[in-house]
């Protein structure tokens, strides 16, 4: 197999299977992917997060972030703080409700990551997330050269 097909099946692959666990965890909640992961990085950022911050960590852009946002406030897990004047800066946390549920997808997440992980020693882990780092700089970088230089 050559190197692209080789590197696109695999990271097709690994994106797949993480979807599908994503999904087949959360259906109990009744959550999909991306409220999933906004509740995730918002259960680990007790201080709350801009919709900017919470776009640019989850990899989504405003308006897709705003209707999840408005879906899980919607379902009492999370509530925007009304204190700056500046509607995309102010700090967006986590209700009691989602912070349960943000425990429950944070252990989820310790658990899968475990098991997926196992029989890799930590310098391995370390010297794949290096290298899978430098992929992406590198993509980035060719990605700037596309419509307007933007890398999404």
């Amino acid at each position: 197999m050559d190197r692209y097909n080789k590197f696109y099946s695999l990271i097709s692959s690994i994106n797949k299977c993480i979807q599908k666990i994503k999904n087949e965890e959360m259906a109990p909640l009744g959550l999909k992917g991306k409220q999933v992961q906004c509740i995730y990085h918002l259960f680990n950022e007790e201080e709350g997060i801009s919709l900017l911050n919470l776009c640019r960590v989850c990899g989504e852009d405003k308006g897709a972030m705003s209707r999840t946002i408005s879906e899980l406030e919607k379902g009492d897990y999370l509530y925007v703080e009304e204190a700056k004047t500046q509607k995309y800066r102010n700090p967006i946390k986590l209700t009691n409700r989602g912070k349960e549920v943000g425990k429950f997808i944070n252990d989820k997440i310790n658990e899968m990551f475990s098991i997926c992980s196992e029989g890799v020693k930590e310098e391995e882990r370390e010297k794949f997330y290096e290298i899978l780092s430098m992929v992406e700089v590198n993509l980035k970088n060719i990605c700037k050269n596309y419509d307007g230089g933007e890398d999404d």
